[in-house]
């Protein structure tokens, strides 16, 4: 991302934004509330439109293209709150995950490599995907973007809502995601104590404009940390 200023309607809430991704890494971007971490991945991921700057993804323009183009190319984006089908089952969802891989006989592979990850979702693979815990549905989640073999996944607050131990549970998971796989992650998150031990890198990010970006170590200084914000 260079120079990239995003928001709603006429109002700005990124300003010039850079910010760039690096394969294999994750990246976790950390800020307050309203500092702009969803809008950036909104407007990555092609929900929202750039009002001005670029988004350059393995050296060509994406910024302003479709979600589904996003997806065809392996960018995976999941948002707050779980975003699976509330009312269908584990193994229905997962399948729908893999809506724009084109060639089916790939599915029974990326199935068993998802049930691999998260075996709680194999057991339960017939239960309605709403029935389940809050951190099982985020496991599923996960799962979901998954199925199209993406090679970057976009998390938006994977931690939200969760109890303490699921939460912990769902970092290592993204970690294993990580290191099994190769998918570059970029996370936003606000449980800073247990995302930034799993993170390559840091950014934070304050009114629309990045003000740290490098070593995660030195944001454990909850000072150090608080100046930031």
């Amino acid at each position: 991302m260079q120079g990239l200023a995003a928001g709603y309607g006429k109002k700005r809430v990124l300003h010039g934004l850079d910010m760039d991704l690096n394969q294999g890494e994750i990246l976790l971007v950390l800020g307050h509330n309203g500092a702009g971490k969803t809008t950036l991945l909104q407007t990555m991921f092609g929900l929202l439109r750039p009002m001005a700057g670029s988004i350059a993804f393995e050296g060509r323009e994406i910024g302003g293209r479709t979600p589904a183009a996003n997806v065809r190319d392996g960018i995976a984006f999941v948002p707050q709150g779980h975003g699976i089908f509330r009312s269908l089952t584990v193994r229905t969802n997962l399948e729908l995950g893999a809506f724009a891989e084109r060639d089916a006989a790939r599915m029974p592979e990326r199935l068993e490599a998802v049930f691999e990850l998260f075996p709680i979702l194999k057991e339960r693979a017939q239960q309605i995907g709403g029935t389940m815990s809050g951190g099982q549905q985020q496991m599923l989640a996960i799962g979901m973007a998954l199925m199209h073999g993406p090679r970057v996944l976009i998390l938006d607050e994977p931690s939200i809502g969760l109890a303490p131990n699921l939460v912990e549970r769902v970092m290592q998971s993204i970690r294993t995601v990580n290191e099994r796989f190769g998918t570059t992650i970029l996370m936003v998150e606000q449980n800073v104590k247990l995302s930034l031990p799993i993170a390559s890198r840091a950014v934070v990010v304050k009114t629309g404009a990045v003000v740290y970006e490098g070593d995660p170590a030195p944001l454990t200084d909850h000072v150090r940390l608080m100046q930031l914000f």
